[in-house]
């Protein structure tokens, strides 16, 4: 091993060991499930089952809901939801239904809020006369239980399944009245989300960005160095 190739691993390896505690996080506590389905509690809207099987309650409980899909209407809007106190040992349904018209997340109905703006590009749709791309939304739950925050970040497109799951009655590409997902089951989904202990995660802290952006900018000028001198 040459002097340059030991320098560039010490670097690396001081790098690892100031960033790396901070970047491996334990695995997160698990404490309850969440279930949700189009049409299952109410009719014709979506909703979410919290499954609270633990002694304590889940207070100061909300929803952020975030619209997503490039091009589609609700793309970008962010609403907050209050639903207050789950209590323990119970499960709670959340059912959208307000009527806040077009662009409201917590809509009744939420897949027809934007009535008819376009043909809709599949067959058969269940109401032509209602097609519109609204887009999905995804879920940012947070609480307090037991004196610790906890919280569950999910959407239809990534959540506990490792699929699509349309339980907004949206399909894939945002689209309402496909009848592959505006469908009245009438009953729940399995686990669509876990809760765990902590808060959202993020995005790495700046510091440790930080960190590894200053090793590799010691690599590049000491691989120019070498190249000079070589």
């Amino acid at each position: 091993m040459n002097k340059s190739t030991g320098l560039i691993g010490l670097i690396l390896a001081a790098v690892a060991l100031v960033a790396g505690p901070r970047l491996a996080q334990a695995a997160p506590t698990l404490v309850a499930t969440i279930s949700g389905a189009y049409d299952a509690c109410e009719y014709d809207t979506p909703c979410l089952e919290f499954h609270n099987t633990t002694n304590f309650d889940f207070t100061n409980a909300q929803m952020v809901l975030k619209g997503y899909g490039a091009g589609t209407l609700n793309n970008g809007i962010s609403q907050t939801v209050s639903i207050g106190t789950l209590a323990a040992n119970n499960d709670t349904n959340v059912v959208w239904s307000t009527f806040g018209g077009a662009g409201d997340l917590f809509a009744y109905d939420y897949d027809d809020e934007w009535g008819f703006q376009a043909t809709c590009p599949f067959p058969n749709p269940v109401n032509s006369g209602l097609c519109a791309q609204v887009g999905n939304f995804s879920v940012t739950f947070t609480a307090m239980w037991n004196g610790q925050p906890i919280y569950s970040v999910f959407s239809p497109t990534t959540n506990a399944t490792g699929a699509f799951v349309g339980w907004e009655g949206i399909d894939p590409s945002g689209w309402s009245e496909n009848p592959l997902y505006d469908v009245h089951t009438g009953s729940l989904s399995g686990v669509l989300a876990n809760i765990y202990v902590g808060t959202p995660p993020s995005v790495p802290e700046p510091g440790i960005l930080g960190m590894f952006g200053f090793g590799a900018l010691l690599i590049g000028l000491f691989a120019g160095l070498r190249r000079r001198v070589v």
